[in-house]
C-alpha cells in the first residue's frame, strides 16, 4: 500500500513538473531565449522550488538585456538583445549633421583636416581586424589573425619601452611575426598594403563634404594614427577620388599620434599656427578632444560600425558575418542616405540572403552539370534578376507557376492535394458550394453535388467534406474536360521552355517543393519530355508532413540552401512555421505582379495565361524592397571583387541574418500591416487579406 501512495506521488509530481513545463513554453514564446536557457539548465533531478528561481532570474536576465548562459555563446547572446529599428527608418535615425550646417563651419576656417580611416575611406567589414583572414589566406597561414594582432601589440608594447611611443611600422609589426611564422616578410607587408588597398572604398558622406571644402577653397589635408607608410594611405586616397589633399600626416612617421595629444600641434607647426584649422574623424577622444585641445574647431563622426552595432545580427561566421555587417553599416550609417524601410529591408536582410541563395545555386548547377534555371513565379523574379547579374551568360528562364496551376494540372496524379488544397484548407472560411466551386472553376459539378443533397447554398464543413470527396471521385471525367484546355496550353508552353534541354533545375522558395515536385511528375511522368527536372528551395520545413521530400532530398533530386530534414536540422527546429517565420520570408521574394492562376489556349491555340487579383497596394513597397535587394547586391559584388569566395554565403549565415528580422513580429505588423497576401489556392473571388489581420488570425490559432 505504501509502495502504491509513493509512486502516485512521484507520478503526480512528475506531471506537474511537465504542466509547468508547458506552461514556461507557453509564456515565454515570446522570447525564445528565456525557453531555450531554460531547458539547458533544468534538470529532471532540480526541485520545483530551483526550477522557480532558475525562471525567475532568467526572466530579469532578459528584461535587463544581460541574459547569460555559460552554454551559450557571446554572439548568440548577443543576437537577443539586439534589435532593428522599428519605429522609423535606420537612416534618419542615424543623424549626421547636414551638409549646409557643415559648409557654414567650414567658412570660418582656413584648413580642413581630415581622419583617413572610418572617415574619409571605409572597409567592408565592423572589424579592421577582419582583413587578416584574407591576407592569412594568402599567406597559407590558418592562426595569421591571432598571430597578426598578437605582434601588433607586442611591437607597439616593445616601441613604447624604447621611444616613449606606441608608434610602430607595418615593417617592424611583421618582424615580431617571425616569433610565430616564418614567412618572407616583405612579400607579407606588400599583400597585406595590397588588400587594404583592394578594400578600402571613400565614404560617400565623406566624399561631398570634401568636396564642399575645395568647391569652397580650403586648404584640405588628412591626418590619421596608423601603421601604414603614407605612400599606401595616398595611393588609396587618389584611388577613391581624394586627389587634391594638400598634406598627409601619419603618426608612424610623424613619431606620435592623434591620441597623445602631440600630433595636431606638430600639424599646426608645419601648416602655420595663424591659420583657422577644422578636423572631422570618429574618435571622439583622439579626434574631438586632441584636436580641440590643439586649437582646432573638431567635428564628431561617430563610427558607422559602431553606431550599427546593436542593430546587427551577430551569429555568424567570422569573416562572412563582419562583412555583411559592414556592408549594411556603411550604407545606412554613413548619413549620405535617406531610405525608406521597405528599403531598407530588402538591403539589410532580404539581399543577403537572395545573394547567398543564388551563389548556392550557381554552384549546384555546375556540380550536376544543369542546362537551364527556371525560376518559378512569382518567388523567383528577384531571384533571377540577382542570378542575371552574377552569370549573365547563364541560361535562365523565368516561367509562370503557382500552386493553384499545379494543384489544377496535376490532379489527376495528386488527387489528394487537389482535395486538400480546395475543399478541406478551406473548410475554416465557411464558404458554401457555390464559392467553393466558383474557385476552382467547375461549375459544371453544381449537378451532381445537388443530386447527393449538396444544394449551391450549403456550407463546407468537417462532416460533409468526404461525401464531398466522393462525389467527386464519381464524376472525375467532369473535373478532367473542364482542366483539359489548362492542360494542354501548359504542355505546349513547357515543350517550348525546355526545348533541346535535357537536365533543368526549378527554383523556388520551399517549403514542401510541391511546385517542383509537380513540375518533375508533368515534365518526367505525365509529358514525357527528354529533360531531368531538379528542384533548388531555400527550406524545406512543411508543417504537415516533416518528411514529404526526404526521398528527394536523399537521391539530390531536390536540394535546399538554408535547411532540411537533412541539413541544419537546428535551423529547421527554430524556424517556426506557426509563428509566420515561412510568410515573412516569402514577403522577401515578392514581386510587383499579380499571382499567376492557370494557362489557357488563346484563339489562336497558343499557350495564355490567366492571373489572380493584382495587389496594386503592396507594388510600391515590393519595388523599394527589390530595389534594396539589388543595391546590397551591387555593393557587395563591388566591395569584394576581387575576392569571389567572399560571395559564398553558407544557408546558417543567412538563415541567422532572415531569423533576426522574421523573428520580431512587431516590426512587420508595423512596416507591412496593410501589405495584400494571399495564402491559399484559389481564392481570386474572395476578399484579399492584409498581413495584419492575417497576423492576428494565426497566432490566435
Amino acid at each position: 500500500m505504501i509502495n502504491r501512495i509513493l509512486q502516485f506521488t512521484k507520478r503526480k509530481k512528475r506531471e506537474l513538473k511537465r504542466k509547468i513545463d508547458r506552461q514556461v513554453v507557453r509564456f515565454t514564446m515570446h522570447n525564445r531565449m528565456i525557453t531555450e536557457a531554460y531547458y539547458r539548465e533544468k534538470s529532471d533531478t532540480i526541485g520545483l522550488f530551483r526550477r522557480g528561481l532558475t525562471l525567475l532570474f532568467l526572466c530579469l536576465a532578459s528584461v535587463s538585456g544581460k541574459m547569460y548562459s555559460h552554454r551559450a555563446a557571446p554572439a548568440e547572446r548577443r543576437d537577443y538583445t539586439n534589435r532593428p529599428f522599428v519605429s522609423a527608418p535606420e537612416t534618419y535615425i542615424h543623424k549626421r549633421p547636414s551638409y549646409t550646417a557643415l559648409a557654414k563651419r567650414l567658412l570660418l576656417c582656413d584648413v580642413v583636416s581630415f581622419d583617413v580611416f572610418d572617415t574619409l575611406l571605409l572597409r567592408p567589414f565592423d572589424d579592421p581586424k577582419t582583413v587578416f583572414y584574407l591576407v592569412g589566406e594568402q599567406l597559407h597561414c590558418p592562426s595569421f589573425t591571432r598571430y597578426r594582432v598578437l605582434a601588433e601589440k607586442q611591437a607597439r608594447q616593445e616601441a613604447m619601452e624604447k621611444n616613449g611611443t606606441n608608434e610602430v611600422t607595418l615593417y617592424e609589426i611583421y618582424q615580431k611575426m617571425q616569433r610565430y611564422v616564418a614567412f618572407d616578410i616583405n612579400r607579407a607587408v606588400i599583400l597585406e598594403e595590397e588588400t587594404e588597398l583592394s578594400l578600402l572604398r571613400a565614404n560617400p558622406y565623406m566624399k561631398q563634404v570634401y568636396q564642399t571644402a575645395l568647391e569652397l577653397g580650403k586648404t584640405v589635408i588628412a591626418v590619421s594614427d596608423m601603421y601604414l607608410p603614407s605612400q599606401v594611405i595616398q595611393k588609396a586616397l587618389e584611388m577613391n577620388g581624394y586627389t587634391q589633399i594638400s598634406r598627409l600626416f601619419i603618426s608612424q612617421e610623424c613619431g606620435f599620434s592623434k591620441r597623445s595629444g602631440r600630433l595636431f600641434p606638430y600639424v599646426k607647426g608645419q601648416m602655420g599656427e595663424e591659420k583657422r584649422y577644422f578636423h572631422i574623424g570618429d574618435n571622439y577622444v583622439a579626434d574631438c578632444l586632441r584636436s580641440t585641445d590643439a586649437g582646432f574647431e573638431a567635428c564628431y563622426y561617430p563610427n558607422v560600425n559602431r553606431m550599427g552595432v546593436s542593430r546587427r545580427c551577430v551569429d555568424m561566421t567570422a569573416l562572412i558575418g563582419s562583412a555583411y555587417r559592414g556592408i549594411v553599416n556603411n550604407r545606412l550609417c554613413c548619413g549620405a542616405f535617406r531610405e525608406n524601410q521597405y528599403f531598407e529591408y530588402g538591403y539589410a536582410y532580404a539581399g543577403f540572403y537572395v545573394l547567398g541563395y543564388c551563389v548556392w545555386i550557381h554552384e549546384r548547377v555546375k556540380a550536376k552539370g544543369i542546362e537551364k534555371l527556371l525560376f518559378l513565379s512569382r518567388d523567383g523574379d528577384i531571384l533571377q534578376k540577382v542570378y542575371q547579374k552574377l552569370y549573365p551568360e547563364e541560361k535562365t528562364e523565368y516561367v509562370y507557376w503557382s500552386r493553384a496551376a499545379a494543384t489544377r494540372l496535376t490532379a489527376g496524379y495528386f488527387r489528394n492535394e487537389f482535395f486538400l488544397r480546395y475543399i478541406k484548407y478551406k473548410i475554416s472560411r465557411k464558404i458554401n458550394m457555390k464559392q467553393m466551386l466558383a474557385a476552382m472553376e467547375l461549375p459544371q459539378m453544381q449537378p451532381f453535388l445537388e443530386e447527393a443533397g449538396f444544394t449551391a447554398e450549403v456550407i463546407l464543413t468537417k462532416e460533409n467534406y468526404e461525401a464531398i470527396v466522393t462525389v467527386f471521385l464519381n464524376n472525375w471525367k467532369v473535373v478532367e474536360d473542364a482542366y483539359a484546355g489548362s492542360y494542354q496550353a501548359a504542355q505546349m508552353y513547357y515543350r517550348e521552355k525546355l526545348a533541346g534541354v535535357h537536365s533543368a533545375a526549378a527554383v523556388d522558395v520551399g517549403w514542401a517543393a510541391s511546385g517542383v515536385s509537380a513540375l518533375r511528375v508533368l515534365v518526367e511522368d505525365l509529358w514525357k519530355l527528354d529533360c531531368k527536372i531538379y528542384g533548388f528551395v531555400s527550406g524545406a520545413n512543411y508543417l504537415h508532413d516533416q518528411n514529404i521530400i526526404e526521398a528527394p532530398l536523399t537521391s539530390g533530386d531536390i536540394e535546399s540552401y538554408m535547411f532540411s530534414q537533412q541539413k541544419n536540422r537546428e535551423l529547421k527546429r527554430r524556424h517556426r512555421v506557426g509563428q509566420m517565420y515561412s510568410v515573412f520570408i516569402e514577403m522577401m521574394l515578392a514581386s510587383p505582379s499579380p499571382s499567376f492562376m492557370q494557362y489557357e489556349l488563346s484563339e489562336d491555340g497558343r499557350p495564355a495565361f490567366k492571373f489572380d487579383l493584382p495587389e496594386t497596394e503592396g507594388y510600391e513597397m515590393i519595388r523599394e524592397l527589390q530595389r534594396g535587394i539589388l543595391e546590397f547586391t551591387e555593393d557587395y559584388l563591388r566591395a569584394f571583387e576581387k575576392y569571389p569566395q567572399m560571395y559564398r554565403i553558407s544557408g546558417e549565415d543567412a538563415y541567422h541574418v532572415c531569423r533576426f528580422i522574421i523573428s520580431r513580429p512587431e516590426y512587420f505588423r508595423r512596416l507591412f500591416a496593410e501589405y495584400p497576401v494571399n495564402r491559399a489556392v484559389g481564392t481570386s473571388s474572395y476578399e484579399m487579406e492584409t498581413l495584419a489581420q492575417l497576423m492576428e488570425r494565426e497566432y490566435q490559432e
